[in-house]
């Protein structure tokens, strides 16, 4: 295929978007600049603009930044291979430190994010550097500088598309892929225009930035991305001179799941009709009320400017009117008067906050502050039961857009993590959770089912964090549920370093409670008090007492009476601070020691009758202490009836 015809197919995909591209011009103009008012009243009156647009798109991007940021991780790893569930968990670290920690990715979706919102949809590219070890490169793309057939949904669905680059001389002239021949440099970078009519006819075929540039340190290139059977084909040419080969064609050369991966990931801020450009920012959804807001906020400046500058009328006529001063103290001759303007048929700020409320409504971003103008003209407040009803319908309504773009960044993650597993440089390591990891080599492949971590509603922070301690109260004690689990979640939803720094494993906790417990036993040993906290691990300490009280039963030992007695008290107290925080470990913990304290009975009744041939009269039975407590366990902590039977 000719560079050429590849020029005419792509110029055709530019003129048959010219009605979208018109649009997102004026939406643009209006988001930065504002549209000025066409003929002013007079000349000193206001050319304010109402920023609807841009205010929606600040309100929502914290929205849309959630769904990546609001997981522990970027994203979950499910291995589809037999494998052990430690690799899958090292995969998600590695990947999450060298794409959040390692590159650029997340200031990049900030700049795609704001372009979905304001255009209806933000591309991201994905590609790997040659020159520079092979390192991830994202690349926020406005869809301005891609031309794609209408009748596309996706980019990967396109027979063809080009993404519209443009490169400063230098940056290309160190692209040792491209022709570096001074005469290719001259004749495809810009060209200043001087003659006016030769401007204007360029203007109707072409567009500044897209086809050419006026600045003669810009090159302007299309990297045409053709459809094949094997995967791509890639064009690079210039479209002021598309017969000269800029670059070998090449093919496409990334990977996933043995697939060819195509590096382009759009994201759209809607679903409606199908086709590339069928998505709509809220610059087009907004566009019309932005107008009226700001056509009503000149008009209500106006009318304050008539109400403290009123037209003056006089009975006679006023010699040198030129000599008359308006301000306090001034003798004005004749009978000087204002004009009174007539009453405004309706409030401005009911009509501002009117048009405003359909805007919240069209973007679906709650702004409580206002009153609700839409079916009451009075303006009364939207009680707590309204805003609460408001808030779920807009809520669900952004919780189904989040699912089509996590769809989107599942895509994402996925190609990213193929570009890892294929250009890998050799370095696995990683940190995460306050530690330094490697990730084993025999967890590097491609074998994963890859999705966002968190939920479509995590972006709450304070929500996620309720619904967290309410699991966590709500299942405490609950031997069917993972506690250490619900203390992590909740941990991480109030401050993700918390549960970094802050949580210690159960494991990890149990060997640090019983070292503790044993150096308090040498303070109770002489014969001072240790202090029972309520926050220590009671029923580990328990379990290290009685250790020690059996241990000094089974070697014979001589043991100090009041040494015996501070630990058992001790002990007691850990079963009374164990009894309060949690009742079902301490009848579980009671039970265990009754059931040990059984077995040692019906041991020593063994070795008796082994030595004295049986019991007479049953007396080695009773003489057990079938009664009895075990050596050192307190009576609150024995129920009633787990005594061993008589």
């Amino acid at each position: 295929m000719s560079m050429k015809a590849s020029y005419e197919r792509a110029h055709r995909m530019m003129l048959e978007r010219l009605p979208w591209e018109q649009k997102q011009r004026i939406a643009s103009t209006m988001r930065h600049e504002g549209l000025r008012r066409r003929n002013k009243p007079f000349p000193t009156a206001a050319d304010g603009h109402y920023p609807l647009v841009d205010m929606a798109i600040r309100k929502q991007k914290p929205f849309w930044l959630g769904q990546i940021m609001s997981g522990n991780r970027l994203a979950s790893f499910v291995s589809t291979v037999p494998q052990a569930d430690a690799l899958a968990e090292s995969a998600a670290d590695w990947f999450n430190f060298r794409v959040f920690q390692k590159s650029n990715f997340l200031a990049k979706m900030r700049s795609v994010v704001d372009t979905m919102l304001l255009r209806g949809r933000g591309v991201l590219k994905i590609t790997t550097d040659p020159f520079n070890n092979n390192s991830l490169v994202f690349e926020a793309i406005d869809p301005m500088f891609l031309l794609v057939p209408d009748m596309a949904d996706d980019l990967d669905e396109a027979d063809e598309f080009v993404h519209v680059q443009q490169w400063t001389v230098g940056k290309y002239q160190r692209n040792r892929r491209f022709d570096q021949s001074p005469d290719t440099i001259k004749s495809i970078r810009g060209v200043e225009q001087t003659d006016t009519l030769l401007q204007y006819v360029r203007d109707k075929q072409l567009r500044e930035g897209i086809t050419h540039s006026t600045n003669q340190y810009v090159i302007v290139l299309w990297e045409h991305w053709v459809k094949t059977d094997n995967g791509y084909t890639v064009y690079t040419y210039s479209p002021q001179n598309p017969e000269l080969e800029i670059r070998k064609p090449f093919g496409c050369p990334y990977r996933f799941g043995k697939k060819v991966s195509l590096p382009f990931f759009s994201f759209q801020a809607e679903v409606k009709d199908e086709g590339w450009y069928s998505p709509r920012g809220l610059g087009e959804l907004l566009a019309p009320l932005e107008s009226y807001l700001t056509k009503l906020w000149n008009e209500k400046a106006d009318a304050i400017t008539f109400s403290n500058r009123p037209v003056l009328t006089a009975d006679g006529e006023i010699p040198n009117a030129a000599n008359l001063r308006w301000q306090p103290g001034e003798i004005i001759p004749m009978n000087i008067k204002g004009v009174q303007m007539p009453t405004p048929p309706m409030s401005y700020d009911e009509e501002l906050a009117f048009a405003a409320s359909i805007g919240e409504q069209q973007s679906m971003t709650p702004d409580f502050g206002i009153s609700d103008l839409t079916n009451n003209s009075q303006g009364k407040p939207r009680t707590a039961t309204e805003n609460q009803r408001i808030s779920a319908l807009q809520s669900a309504g952004m919780n189904d857009n989040a699912m089509i773009f996590r769809d989107s960044l599942t895509k994402c993650y996925r190609h990213i993590w193929g570009l890892l597993v294929q250009f890998s440089s050799g370095d696995f390591s990683y940190y995460a959770a306050g530690n330094i990891g490697v990730l084993p080599e025999s967890a590097l492949h491609d074998e994963y089912m890859i999705f966002p971590d968190g939920a479509p509603d995590g972006w709450n922070r304070q929500k996620r964090l309720q619904m967290a301690i309410a699991r966590l109260q709500a299942f405490q004690g609950n031997q069917n549920v993972s506690m250490e689990e619900l203390t992590r979640e909740a941990l991480y939803a109030d401050d993700p370093r918390l549960a970094l720094k802050a949580f210690i494993p159960t494991n990890q906790k149990a060997s640090s409670e019983a070292e503790a417990e044993a150096l308090d036993i040498l303070v109770l040993k002489e014969g001072y008090p240790a202090a029972v906290l309520p926050g220590e691990d009671h029923a580990t300490r328990i379990m290290v007492d009685l250790g020690w009280l059996e241990k000094q039963g089974q070697t014979g030992a001589p043991v100090d009476p009041i040494a015996r007695q501070r630990v058992q008290e001790h002990m007691a107290m850990h079963f009374q601070y164990l009894k309060q925080t949690d009742p079902a470990a301490a009848k579980q913990l009671a039970q265990k020691i009754a059931g040990a304290e059984r077995q040692r009975r019906a041991a020593a009744v063994g070795n008796q009758l082994g030595l004295q041939q049986g019991p007479a009269n049953g007396s080695a039975a009773t003489g057990a202490g079938a009664h009895s407590r075990a050596p050192g366990v307190p009576a609150g902590m024995t129920p009633a009836n787990s005594q061993a039977p008589s």
